[in-house]
């Protein structure tokens, strides 16, 4: 192996080392902060929040993404790039803002969701921070320095819980949730700007304008159809059922965004960058490709399986039996996680080889094919809208795999060949789980919960040692470095 690759590799297991450290801190905070404020206010107040944060994640995957993007692409530091970036960020924001303060109230109307406009005006600072802070985060993730990200999210979240979490036991429900999310936007800029050292200077390159517009329209057209695959099923549920099965619905798909970012995005965070910086060598990306792909799918498919397994203890346990309706959602969205932590890494190798237009067209397909069944199946309640996500996304996913074969020298044999140990052995591990099912219907939710953890993590790596014996020692060596030139 070079200089050059031992040097980008180790930037890759460096950045995934604490990418995993600030997941798993940051998720356990939130999802802990989660937990106890949802025990304290109402599914309506939690449905009328997650509505208005829509408004805030839309900004952030349609505009902001496609301004970071290029950054982070370019894969070397670009100083009039980067000030370019930061005014074109800092324009779009305060627009934002403006234009958020000014509509809220119609939005409010539009929508009949009560409190919605005093929210959606709370949290224009925060979206007028996150843009903000584009050009500080993509530089950093662009030199793979993901440490100072991991201690700015921790910190961050640490502080909106200890905001949010005493206000909420106080009584004040909807005030609380706000003021969360603004302490933790707050904190987080101020970490991100004392940890990046660039300053963005009063420069516009505009050569350097129409590169980043060049290149963010594709991402900007892709995020506006993600945002409505991930983002449709709780807005609908809100429009037509009301804020309360919104909140209903986002106490379900919380704990799969939880475990989504937790295993998943931790994984999957660097290969943006890494996949930029080895677009030069197609065998050795395909090899770093469907190794990442392998290892993560030997982690996160057994996980999410797992959690559509123990969904109904685990509600009933953290959240309260006044949540029960939570459960199908939970356990269909745990199944569309299983699939979307591997597809992750297809949206990054399009992004990083220049052919966003292909995420573009497969996102609009999925959104199109998504809110077509969620208006079809929104009045059968809210689980019924998560079989919906769910079905949509195992039936058109080999469409995403299709992309990556036709940008890299690997074919159908060797994508099945990286994902099937961790399909087949969590298949095993849920066969056994369910055979002991009968066995339980006596136990209290925690005894339920605890054996069939037990139970699965058992049977799992049972199945792995049987079918694929050298999956665990290969799964160890990758993450030290010594497998393969990745």
């Amino acid at each position: 192996m070079s200089a050059t690759a031992g040097g980008i590799a180790g930037k890759i297991r460096s950045g995934m080392a604490w990418s995993l450290v600030e997941s798993w801190s940051v998720q356990a905070l939130q999802f802990l902060a989660f937990m106890i404020v949802a025990r304290y206010v109402d599914a309506a107040a939690l449905g009328v929040v997650a509505m208005a944060l829509l408004a805030g994640q839309f900004f952030q995957m349609t505009v902001l993404s496609g301004i970071s993007a290029p950054m982070v692409s370019a894969g070397r530091d670009d100083p009039d790039l980067d000030d370019t970036a930061f005014w074109i960020a800092f324009a779009l924001g305060a627009l934002m803002l403006l234009l958020t303060l000014a509509c809220a109230g119609v939005a409010e109307r539009a929508l009949g969701q009560p409190g919605l406009a005093w929210v959606l005006r709370w949290l224009s600072i925060a979206n007028f921070l996150s843009a903000l802070n584009v050009v500080p985060q993509a530089w950093l993730t662009r030199a793979l320095m993901m440490r100072p990200l991991a201690v700015r999210s921790t910190l961050s979240t640490m502080a909106g819980a200890l905001v949010g979490i005493p206000m909420a036991m106080a009584g004040y429900g909807l005030t609380a949730l706000v003021m969360q999310n603004l302490a933790t936007a707050l904190v987080g800029a101020a970490i991100l700007w004392a940890a990046c050292p660039r300053r963005p200077r009063f420069r516009f390159a505009r050569q350097k304008g129409r590169e980043i517009f060049f290149y963010s329209r594709h991402v900007t057209l892709t995020g506006i159809a993600n945002f409505f695959n991930s983002n449709s099923d709780v807005l609908i549920v809100g429009v037509v059922l009301g804020a309360a099965a919104a909140g209903v619905y986002t106490v379900g798909k919380r704990a799969l965004l939880a475990a989504n970012l937790l295993l998943a995005r931790a994984l999957s965070r660097v290969a943006f960058p890494a996949f930029s910086q080895l677009k030069h060598d197609p065998p050795r990306l395909a090899a770093a490709f469907l190794k990442l792909v392998s290892a993560t799918s030997l982690i996160t498919t057994p996980a999410f399986v797992g959690m559509a397994l123990v969904a109904d203890p685990f509600i009933h346990l953290v959240f309260g039996s006044r949540w029960a309706g939570a459960v199908p959602v939970m356990q269909y969205l745990s199944l569309f996680g299983a699939l979307q932590a591997i597809g992750i890494y297809n949206q990054s190798l399009m992004l990083a080889l220049g052919k966003p237009q292909w995420q573009t067209w497969l996102a609009a397909l999925y959104a199109v094919v998504n809110c077509t069944l969620f208006f079809a199946t929104a009045d059968q309640g809210p689980g019924a809208i998560a079989a919906a996500f769910t079905l949509r996304a195992w039936l058109l996913y080999p469409l995403s795999v299709l992309g990556v074969i036709l940008l890299l020298p690997i074919g159908w044999a060797d994508y099945w060949r990286a994902v099937r140990l961790g399909f087949f052995a969590s298949a095993a591990m849920a066969g056994c789980v369910l055979g002991a099912r009968p066995f339980l219907v006596q136990m209290a939710p925690a005894e339920v919960l605890t054996v069939t953890i037990l139970t699965g993590a058992l049977a799992y790596g049972v199945a792995l040692l049987l079918l694929g014996r050298n999956a665990l020692a290969q799964l160890l060596m990758f993450a030290r470095g010594r497998y393969g030139a990745a």
